[in-house]
């Protein structure tokens, strides 16, 4: 099932955030997976400022939030 989400910058420091868009690496023949894949990465560079209608989860998509300068 597909959850959107929404991720804010709420904070007014010199830091930012990015929220990265992962896809799971697919199931092999041979019983490995595939790596995962960056899908893309989305920069919150100022206060208020949200990621839109097209962030999303899945059982096969998930989002890695991190802080960067």
């Amino acid at each position: 099932m597909t959850k959107k989400v929404r991720i804010e910058n709420a904070d007014t420091s010199d830091f930012k955030v990015i929220v990265q868009v992962w896809d799971k690496g697919q199931l092999l023949p041979d019983a490995g997976n595939e790596p995962d894949k960056l899908v893309r990465e989305i920069r919150l560079d100022n206060p208020t400022a949200m990621t839109g209608d097209d962030c999303y989860i899945t059982d096969t998509r998930y989002l890695v939030i991190k802080e960067a300068k």
